[in-house]
């Protein structure tokens, strides 16, 4: 006899339940806060585990001081260990925390702890180049024990953790050492293929500055070699840049240039000269000490309309530009015939 079609449905679907595999099979699991008690701290671990954890299915319940999730196996044993290691007492255990999900082969997660623990604003910058410099979307901050959380590949996060100690320094101006042990070199195999990006550098100020004057320098840092990742940690002098290694090296010498203490005198123009051949000229210009900011503006307004790239910096009454050898040489004409001494 034909089985009645509501029938073979039946047993179609009995037939794959009884064939899902455990780790696709979902359970929930109630996590007790006792040390996190704070709305803030309850939803930055909530945050952690949701995106990290990569769990849609996590409920917090800051009255209860509850978080439910819902989840795999797996998912589940992510997110004890997150909730584990966020749930401490203060101070926390400093040591690094690292998590690998079963069976994973390049998936880490990898939770650190500031040693100089500044202001949130500090440490807030310091999340955003941990973020954006090594390009990962999962670093999550956990402001009660000065940590973040972090979720990626072995070399994302082993360019993550590098700068996140590379930052995490006492406020003021830094001891001065060798660029080398600032610079983080990658190789091919960490790249993406169209990502030529295979240097991160921190430079650090050595004279005094403002909140005003550091932003300057980093605005020409950024502008004139048309980077898209630098970002300052102004607490302590600190600048990651992350570009090409000849792109690079017009960075640095832009900050030794522009990293000068005030002077008396008019300094003689410095130039640099990108590799390769090309008619790719930098000159960074020392106007007259007693030139104004408004007298700088001007300058600078009419400095544009021969070239693009031209960057004030208002403490060293200094102006950056970057064009051709011809365009340099106009740029140069007009700022003799405005700013006299």
């Amino acid at each position: 006899m034909q089985a009645k079609p509501q029938f073979a449905l039946a047993i179609l679907f009995a037939a794959t339940a009884f064939c899902q595999t455990p780790a696709t099979q979902t359970t929930g699991q109630v996590f007790h806060f006792t040390y996190a008690q704070e709305p803030v701290s309850l939803q930055e671990v909530t945050n952690a585990i949701r995106s990290a954890g990569e769990i849609t299915q996590a409920f917090l319940d800051t009255d209860a001081k509850t978080l439910t999730v819902n989840g795999t196996p797996a998912q589940l044993a992510m997110a004890s260990w997150i909730f584990t290691t966020m749930d401490q007492p203060a101070p926390a255990n400093q040591a690094t925390q690292e998590y690998r999900p079963a069976g994973s082969v390049n998936d880490v997660v990898r939770t650190l702890y500031l040693s100089h623990p500044g202001t949130r604003t500090t440490f807030q910058e310091i999340i955003n180049a941990v973020r954006t410099i090594p390009e990962i979307t999962k670093v999550f901050p956990y402001v009660a024990q000065n940590a973040i959380v972090m979720r990626g590949t072995d070399s994302r996060i082993a360019m993550a953790e590098w700068l996140f100690h590379q930052l995490d320094l006492p406020a003021g101006i830094q001891p001065v050492q060798d660029p080398a042990a600032h610079r983080y070199v990658l190789s091919r195999a960490d790249l993406p293929v169209h990502d030529n990006q295979n240097v991160m550098q921190v430079f650090f100020l050595a004279h005094p500055w403002t909140f005003e004057s550091m932003q300057q320098i980093v605005n020409t840092v950024r502008t004139i070699p048309e980077l898209t990742k630098v970002f300052p940690c102004a607490a302590t002098g600190a600048v990651a840049v992350r570009a090409p290694a000849a792109t690079l090296a017009l960075a640095a010498w832009l900050f030794n240039q522009l990293d000068q203490a005030p002077r008396i005198s008019i300094l003689s123009p410095q130039e640099f000269r990108m590799s390769g051949g090309a008619d790719d000229v930098t000159q960074v210009f020392y106007l007259a000490p007693a030139t104004t900011t408004e007298g700088l503006q001007s300058i600078v307004t009419a400095v544009r309309t021969t070239v693009s790239r031209a960057m004030p910096e208002a403490t060293l009454k200094a102006l950056t530009i970057r064009g051709t050898a011809a365009q340099i040489a106009a740029a140069d004409l007009l700022i003799k015939q405005m700013d006299k001494p």
